[in-house]
């Protein structure tokens, strides 16, 4: 399923498969084109995130998916 974005069509699988990241994912990480319940996988310590709030251009905000320790 296509998402459109600040004018922009992103694609397939680009569109719904988890953003990496090596190491935490922090407050405006991939914000530009972001959408709410758009994941990311911190490759380092094996952490899910989901994100929870943007604006689409320049901010973000991720929070850990479940408990992981």
């Amino acid at each position: 399923m296509a998402v459109i974005s600040g004018g922009n069509i992103i694609s397939g699988s680009a569109a719904s498969a988890p953003l990496e990241k090596a190491g935490a994912v922090v407050v405006n990480d991939f914000a530009s084109g972001l959408v709410i319940g758009r994941t990311a996988v911190d490759t380092t310590n094996g952490k899910l995130y989901i994100c929870t709030a943007t604006n689409g251009t320049t901010t973000a905000t991720w929070t850990v998916v479940g408990a992981q320790t």
